[in-house]
């Protein structure tokens, strides 16, 4: 059975010094809601990956997370909000 998406919550991350923090029991992320644009893809694709392979290391994590940021990019992906 496939795992549920994650809950993800936009708020002010400044006292926990972080842009962006997963929670693998919950599976939920906190992105800080300050972040636009490219920053908050990088951020956004982070925590993803925190949360889908919770046995790889920061490193890891960091590495892909950014090669993946960097593709979307590339490509034209763009966060668009409709209202």
């Amino acid at each position: 059975m496939a795992k549920k998406i994650h809950q993800v919550v936009h708020r002010k991350l400044g006292k926990e010094r972080a842009y962006g923090i997963a929670y693998t029991e919950d599976n939920k992320l906190e992105i800080d809601s300050r972040l636009h644009g490219y920053r908050y893809m990088l951020y956004l694709l982070h925590e993803h990956f925190h949360l889908k392979h919770p046995d790889w290391s920061e490193t890891k994590v960091s590495k892909e997370s950014s090669k993946t940021a960097r593709f979307m990019w590339q490509m034209g992906f763009r966060f668009v909000e409709l209202k």
